[in-house]
This record gives structure tokens, C-alpha cells and sequence, in this order.
């Protein structure tokens, strides 16, 4: 039996072994076969209020998108692109919420609305686009859109089954 120091040193060096530091509001994005340099980060801020945590008017949590890149090639490199954009996307992709210009470096971008979305990073022709067209090169998912891929798995949720 290990004692309470052993057990703190043994949980401190299972952390240190598990990887970079991921907390409930970060989206570790996915490079794309375009792009297979490319990496980053993106962290979910509260977005600034008044009231301390800001909501929409029908009590949806607003965040702003910090998102970290390296690696991103020319966005000319692709094709006819000048830009990287990132996106809000729904779940189902029906929705494509503009957030703002990206490039390798920190960015802040525009407040997120959704729940559940996914962050794609695109290369697009044009800064400003309001609509998406390029091809993807980073993308990851919201943390509410990770936990709800585990609420159907029977295991985890309506115990094992024969």
C-alpha cells in the first residue's frame, strides 16, 4: 500500500504523462490532409459583460474564440485563397457562423453562441467572406459537442448489455 505522498507523486506523474494541459474549455483542433503542418489550440473565454458571464437574449452562453495556429502554409498555397477564417459550425452543419481572420500566432476571434459546434479554421479567397467556401485546415469540436458523443454509447450510459 502506497502511502498519501505516494499516492500525490503517483497522480502528479500520471498528469505530467497525459499530455498538454486540456481543460473543459479547450478544442484541440485536427489538421487536415491539405495542410498536415498545421497545428494549434483554441480556448473558449467568457466574452465580456457586465454582468460577469454573458448570455444572448435566450440564455446561451457567449465565448470568444482564442485560437493559437502554427504551421499554416500560404493560404495561396491551396489554391486561389488569401485568408484563413475560422468558423463556428453546428453540429449538423447546417450553420456556419463567421468568427474572424486567423493566422499562425494568437487570434482572437468573434463570440460563439452555439452549444454545441465545431471550430473549422478554411482558407477562403477573401478576408471579409461572409460565407464559407475553402477547404479546411484545422478542425476540432466544442467541449458540449464531445461529451454528447459518449451519451450513446451504451457502456458508458445504460450499462453494459449482453
Amino acid at each position: 500500500m502506497i502511502g498519501r505522498l505516494g499516492a500525490v507523486a503517483l497522480a502528479a506523474a500520471l498528469l505530467t504523462l497525459s499530455g498538454p494541459d486540456i481543460g473543459p474549455y479547450d478544442i484541440p483542433p485536427n489538421a487536415a490532409p491539405r495542410a498536415p503542418a498545421a497545428k494549434g489550440s483554441a480556448r473558449l473565454v467568457f466574452a465580456q459583460s457586465p454582468f460577469g458571464v454573458a448570455v444572448t437574449a435566450d440564455g446561451h452562453a457567449r465565448y470568444d474564440a482564442q485560437i493559437t495556429a502554427a504551421g499554416l502554409p500560404a493560404p495561396s498555397s491551396l489554391g486561389a485563397y488569401h485568408a484563413y477564417v475560422a468558423w463556428a459550425v453546428s453540429s449538423d452543419l447546417a450553420r456556419w457562423q463567421r468568427l474572424g481572420v486567423v493566422t499562425n500566432g494568437k487570434s482572437t476571434v468573434g463570440a460563439v453562441t452555439m452549444d454545441k459546434f465545431l471550430v473549422v479554421i478554411a482558407a477562403e479567397r477573401d478576408s471579409a467572406v461572409a460565407t464559407h467556401s475553402g477547404p479546411s485546415v484545422l478542425h476540432g469540436t466544442s467541449p458540449s459537442t464531445f461529451l454528447q458523443r459518449f451519451q450513446s454509447h451504451t457502456a458508458f450510459f445504460h450499462g453494459v448489455t449482453d
